[in-house]
């Protein structure tokens, strides 16, 4: 998946229509349902978690220890990056290559910083990438675990660790209330926002003023306030349920997901039959409802490896009883 990315960013400057095609066409229309289904396998081989761990596999990285008040605000830059990068795509990255490459390269430098500084998978993977609170709202009820192909051993560099926590949500987060707050407005908005974006042409860099700037935003984000409030009406309804409050969330995170699919299909249209729409709406909504409501939630993304505490404990445990593992090589 690295070198698939570094072929994507290749075609994006030199090839930038065959890279749009990959890119827009194939890989971000199997992103959604691969997150849904099998999130664990696409935290395994996403290309930015790779970036972020290799200052952790050279030896390089601080390992500094991600304070709560720090997690919480960079859960806060993540969603806000997510409701404005979103939109980008319609007002450029959709239709210029080079500069969805930029994009792409700016994050992947920012997850190898962030890996360099903090413990483990909290500077990024767990906290300020924008695909992660997407992650938490569609990979509540995976189908199939896998083990961790990043972490060796568990250093608890998240808590609650995404990966490893069955029946993850985004409301499922850290304690403060900042995150509990976006958690509950993303599970909420999300489907408005999502159906809001649809609702958008592609327009071209060179005919982008601020007519189009403020198309691009105001329908995702009046869409995502109305299903917001429609949210907190039924949340409000069912204050006294805790089951059917829980089971609503998994409705909008059905709901977003279908909707997503309802408008977009893999491929390009006009290479697919007439019928395969109706056929496509037929069957992606009922499964996705049926996938995340229906079924209980019993697995977590990833087999937590072994607590770092616990194995150098045992290790250790002749020469000094106390001795716990804080941070990898730093006893």
């Amino acid at each position: 998946m690295l070198l698939v990315g570094v072929a994507l960013v290749g075609l994006l400057l030199f090839w930038p229509a065959a890279g749009i095609a990959l890119m827009w066409n194939l890989l971000i229309p199997v992103a959604p349902g691969l997150v849904t289904i099998a999130p664990g396998l696409w935290r395994n081989i996403c290309p930015m978690a790779t970036f972020h761990m290799l200052p952790q596999k050279l030896g390089i990285a601080q390992n500094i220890r991600m304070p709560e008040w720090g997690a919480a605000a960079l859960g806060l830059i993540s969603v806000m990056l997510l409701f404005v990068v979103v939109p980008m795509r319609r007002i450029g990255l959709n239709v210029d290559g080079p500069l969805t490459a930029i994009m792409l390269l700016s994050a992947a430098g920012i997850a190898a910083v962030m890996g360099a500084l903090f413990e483990m998978r909290s500077g990024w993977c767990t906290s300020l990438c924008p695909i992660h609170p997407v992650e938490r709202l569609y990979g509540s009820n995976p189908a199939i675990t896998f083990k961790n192909a990043r972490c060796d051993l568990c250093e608890a560099c998240s808590n609650p660790c995404p990966d490893s926590t069955p029946g993850l949500t985004p409301t499922i987060t850290g304690a403060t209330k900042v995150q509990q707050v976006l958690g509950n407005f993303l599970v909420g908005s999300f489907p408005g926002f999502v159906w809001g974006w649809f609702q958008v042409p592609d327009y071209p860099p060179r005919q982008v003023g601020t007519p189009e700037i403020i198309t691009a935003y105001l329908w995702p984000f009046g869409a995502c306030i109305v299903a917001y409030v429609v949210f907190k009406v039924a949340e409000h309804i069912l204050r006294h349920k805790e089951k059917a409050r829980a089971t609503l969330h998994r409705i909008f995170a059905a709901a977003a997901v279908s909707t997503y699919y309802w408008y977009r299909l893999p491929g390009p249209a006009a290479l697919l039959p007439v019928w395969f729409p109706m056929v496509s709406h037929m069957v992606t909504t009922p499964f996705f409802f049926w996938f995340l409501v229906l079924r209980t939630p019993k697995l977590s993304w990833l087999k937590r490896p072994v607590m770092a505490s616990t194995y150098w404990s045992t290790r250790f445990e002749t020469r000094n009883k106390n001795l716990i593992r804080v941070a990898p090589n730093k006893p």
